[in-house]
Parts: structure tokens; sequence; C-alpha cells
């Protein structure tokens, strides 16, 4: 893509390793993206629960991809940052660092009946770990790999074994140090760790029966983890995706939300409070450097972007995203579709069977895709409505926002005034921005994005009101009838 022609001295490295794609991206002083490269990901699923990457192929392309920087930039890098999707685990031997499994998924939910057991647990695995209980964090995939995978049980009973987090594995092999060592908003993802004492739980440990030798050291999200092979150069944060994204933007306030839509829509809200007081949406770790923790609370929907995935792969449509603006105008009454794609985040936490419309027996095209943008646009609302604080503001980014009509019904539903950002890269930004604070002089002229559009919410709008609370009823009948199975 192209990008700005600026000065390359005092370059920022970012390793953003996501569900679809690695990256490698490169900032100046002043937060301009200046290089970008990327490689595309595979993912292998065989059912609606499970769903594998090829850990082997992740390290490759973010080493194809480094070794592709040109010297003259590579040479005037001074810090590096590593983001990547959360949850996802793989096992891995710790002396050679050769792969005993595949890289599963947050998408992956094939520990469902572990986490259903757990069920009676379910309050104080939320009070500890900040996470309502769920078979998407990397819990439930550690003891499934533990009860069900031949080559880890070997490495086990060989005390060379190591399950973590996607990042620690890429870690261990890009730095020269060779680490066992994973961030605080990594780790949380787990459901194992304590985010107030800021490591792995014994309480936890014990209820996924999963013994703490098995994973890496805890360290901040701002931290000198070592330095990369390439040129020596200093790796100084490690966080999640979502994580890094807050910082790409103007601060989050207490009466502003950030919303950003990629293979998931994630809703983040600032949140002071050091205790998880919210039973439905997520307690999260932002941030953390050696003096201070910085917590946000979040609420997740699982099927943004796949679902459309979902529905390419049962009806294909090309040039999907020109034709989707003129169907979300004309069309008026869409079906209703159940967005159960991996399940229903938050505030449900449930299996609502598998996804799928519901109205009249018959929907052309047109219909489905505009039925999935509004389910994706009521689940994120829905989770809106379940913040302590209602937002005065909502901050929207990610691919799916660029669709005007999607900005604007948000706007009409919550009559809150909507920002769209439309940076491309802003996880990388955020990343960027947090690898820089370890540095005795940081970015002190840094760059504050500027939102590119306002969407005003109009009043006229009271039927997409009546629209939405019927599907949050039929969403909620599906709710119940999942917990009460």
């Amino acid at each position: 893509m192209p990008v700005k022609t600026i000065n390359n001295s005092n370059l920022t490295l970012v390793i953003d390793q996501g569900s679809h794609a690695s990256r490698i991206a490169l900032f100046s002083e002043t937060g301009e993206l200046t290089h970008l490269k990327s490689i595309n990901i595979s993912t292998n699923s065989t059912n609606q629960n499970t769903y594998e990457q090829n850990a082997n192929e992740i390290l490759q392309s973010i080493q194809t991809l480094l070794d592709s920087l040109p010297t003259k930039l590579s040479h005037n890098i001074r810090c590096c940052g590593l983001c990547t999707q959360r949850s996802t685990i793989v096992a891995w031997h710790k002396t050679s660092g050769k792969t005993l499994s595949s890289a599963i998924s947050w998408r992956d939910t094939r520990s469902q009946p572990l986490v259903d057991k757990l069920a009676p647990f379910a309050d104080n695995i939320r009070k500890i770990s900040g996470l309502p209980l769920s078979a998407h964090y990397s819990a439930g995939k550690i003891h499934w790999l533990l009860q069900n995978n031949t080559r880890v049980k070997q490495a086990y009973d060989e005390n060379q074994l190591c399950i973590s987090p996607l990042a620690s594995y890429l870690l261990f092999h890009l730095l020269k140090e060779k680490n066992l060592i994973i961030d605080h908003s990594n780790a949380q993802r787990c459901q194992l760790f304590d985010s107030q004492s800021l490591n792995w739980s014994d309480t936890l440990l014990d209820l996924f029966q999963i013994e703490k030798k098995i994973l890496p050291q805890c360290a901040p999200v701002i931290h000198p983890y070592g330095t990369l092979k390439l040129n020596n150069i200093p790796l100084t944060t490690v966080c999640g995706d979502q994580n890094a994204l807050l910082y790409a933007y103007p601060p989050l306030l207490k009466n502003n939300t950030l919303i950003n839509i990629g293979t998931g829509a994630f809703i983040l809200s600032a949140s002071a409070e050091r205790q998880n007081t919210h039973k439905k949406l997520v307690h999260t770790i932002a941030s953390s450097n050696n003096q201070a923790v910085h917590y946000i609370t979040e609420g997740t929907v699982n099927g943004a972007g796949t679902a459309l995935d979902w529905a390419q792969d049962n009806t294909p449509c090309e040039n999907l995203f020109n034709l989707l603006p003129a169907w979300l105008k004309q069309i008026k009454s869409p079906p209703v579709f159940i967005n159960s794609i991996s399940h229903l985040g938050s505030p449900w936490w449930c299996d609502a069977g598998k996804p799928g419309f519901i109205g009249k027996t018959r929907h052309n095209q047109a219909e489905q895709y505009v039925a999935i943008i509004e389910s994706i646009l009521f689940l994120i609302f829905k989770n809106i409505q379940h913040l302590a604080t209602p937002p005065k503001i909502i901050l929207i980014s990610g691919g799916l926002s660029q669709l005007d009509t999607l900005c604007q019904k948000l706007a009409d539903l919550s009559q809150t005034k909507v920002q769209r950002f439309s940076h491309t890269e802003a996880t990388a930004r955020g990343c960027a921005w947090l690898a820089n604070q370890t540095l005795k002089k940081s970015n002190p002229h840094w760059k504050t994005l500027e939102a590119s559009q306002h969407f005003n919410p109009s009043e006229k709008n009271a039927e997409y009101r009546e629209i939405y609370n019927r599907y949050q009823q039929l969403v909620g009948e599906l709710n119940k009838r999942c917990h009460n199975d």
C-alpha cells in the first residue's frame, strides 16, 4: 500500500500477527506509517467448534517479512513491538522449540464439555481472572491438549512441555534470548491468570487441572523482552491485538467507547476499577509496566468478519463490499439472522446452536447479507447497553466500520454521536506507541489521529429500534434455552 515519504530515522517496528495475516509495519517518530507488508495465514476448520492454524506457517511468515525489510530501513529501527491474536495457543518443546500441536485458534470451542462441568465455579473464575467462563479462552484448550495429544503427553513426561499463548512461541524463536515469557494481556486471556496479583492463579490452575511448570513466566506489557535476531533491535512491548488498538486513537475517556470491527467485534470502555464488578462483560488488562496496570471493560462479538466468511462459504458473492452500501439502503425488512458464529459472546456467553435465518422461508442474497450486517450491529449495541456508563461518543474503526449505513444505524440505535476513524493499521500503530514508552525520549511528537467522519443520531428511526427489540427477544430466548439445557 502507498505510504507517506518522510524521514526514515528513529523508526519503530511492529510485528502484527492476526487471525488472517501476519504483518510488519514501520512507524516514524510522529506515528506515520512508512512501510507495510503482509502475508496471509490459513485456518483449518473441520466443524463449527474446531479451528486450527499452523504455528510453523505463522512463524515462517513473520521471518519472511523480517528478511524482506530493506537494509537502509532496518538499520534505523530503534525498538520493536509484537501484537498477536489473543487466546490462540500452541504446545511446543521448550528446549528445541518444535511445535507439538497445531495452534488452536481463539475461535475454537472444543473444550465446551469441560467448561460446562466448571459452571458451579463460574463466579469465582470471573472474580479471579476478570473473564466470564468460556471455551474461547485458553484454559480449556490447554486441558484438551493435555488429555488428547500424544506428543504433548510425551513432552510433559520428559519435562519438556510448554503450552502458551501464540506470542510466547513467537518470542522464543524471534529473540536471541529464547526466554519462556508472556505478557500480562495475553496471559490474562488464558483464564488461568490472576488479574490482581498479575501472575498465574493456583486456584484456576487446579480447577482446569493444569500445572504451572508448563506455562511461560509472566511480564508486563511494556517490558525489555530481549533483542530481535534482526540487527539486535530491542523488543520493548508484547500485547494482544485489541489491547494495542486502544493506543492508536485519542485517549479513551470514561464517557467514550471504542468499537473495532474485524474478525470479531470488540467494544472497549475505560475502566478505572481494579476489581471486576461486571458479570456479563470482560475486565481486561489493556497495558501494564513495572509501576501500574491499565484496565478496561470489554464486550465481545465473535461473529463479525467471520460471519461474512460464513456467508461467503454458503452463498458466495463477488464484489460484496461494492454491493453492500446500496443493499443496506434499499432493504428495509431483512430476515433475522441468529449470529451464533463461534457461539454467542458477551453478554450471553453461550452456544446458541447453528447460525441461521428466521422469518420468511426464502431470502435472496442481498437480504441475507443485510441481515448478517444488522446482526453484527445489534450484538454490538447490546454490549453498549451493558456498559456501566453510557457513552457520549462512540469511536469506531475496522473494516466493516467503513459502511456509512452501519455507522448511521449505530448512531440512531444508541442515540449517540459516532466518530469513524479510517486508519487501516491501527493495531500496529497502537503497538508502536506502547513500544516507545520504555525509551528515555519516548514519542513527544507522536500525532493524535483524528476522526474522518461523524454520524449524528436521528430520532426518526423508531421502527429500527423495534426491529432491534425483536432481535434481542429472539436471541434472549435462545440464551435461556442454552443455559437451561
